[in-house]
């Protein structure tokens, strides 16, 4: 082998070694860290897939979540999850992911009352009324209750979500559309949370980010006591 054909060879190596390098970097990156998700449907909306002013009901916005950072963290209220739920599949048997907002924690009691959401905190003795400011006007105190469900413990490790668009929005209440829905099958575990929502980057003139929420009136109800 003369000294050009080793430069080549040699050179093709290294080529080869930084192109699975790069392959491997990109599986984890996306497996672990942060991960590309197309929004489907208006249960979100206007938060997510309000197009032209509308609300999409199919295939609309892309996302990218965050995947490492409840690694490291508990979901708070008011983040956006894509989470599956176990029992379940796409046609294809894999998992079926839904995006939704956090509203109630674990140890929590949510109650929905005259289109209102309710929350009694962890150990708490007094239920506050949240103020859902992200809603929008069709939106605002239109939190009915589905199957005569009103009241809900959450477990520990545990969460109660909701989808911004109320009236058109398969979340917590409906068990995500389960006809044998319990109260044991209305919230989702921690293990099941894939990530946080954390921006929008299609279509472009939509480029934006999801930024966490306050609930001000909590806050307060703590410092009271």
């Amino acid at each position: 082998m003369n000294k050009q054909t080793r430069k080549v060879m040699l050179w093709l190596l290294d080529l080869g070694i930084n192109i699975v390098i790069i392959f491997l970097l990109v599986i984890v990156i996306q497996k672990w860290v942060i991960a590309p998700f197309d929004v489907s449907g208006a249960s979100m909306c206007n938060t997510l897939n309000f197009i032209n002013e509308e609300c999409e009901e199919g295939y609309g916005e892309k996302i990218v979540i965050n995947e490492a950072g409840y690694f490291f963290g508990e979901p708070e209220r008011g983040d956006i999850v894509v989470f599956s739920v176990p029992e379940q599949k796409t046609e294809d048997d894999e998992d079926k992911y839904f995006i939704k907002r956090v509203v109630g924690l674990p140890g929590e009691t949510i109650e929905l009352k005259d289109g209102e959401v309710f929350i009694t905190k962890k150990n708490g003795e007094k239920s506050i009324k949240i103020d859902e400011y992200y809603l929008k006007k069709k939106n605002k105190g239109k939190t009915v209750d589905h199957y005569g469900m009103k009241v809900f413990q959450v477990p520990e490790n545990y969460y109660f979500v909701l989808g911004d668009n109320r009236n058109n929005s398969t979340d917590s209440r409906s068990c995500f559309n389960n006809s044998n829905c319990t109260l044991e099958k209305a919230f989702i575990s921690k293990e099941s949370i894939r990530g946080r929502a954390w921006f929008v980057w299609w279509p472009l003139k939509s480029i934006r980010g999801l930024n966490k929420l306050d609930y001000p009136e909590l806050e307060e109800s703590l410092e009271e006591k």
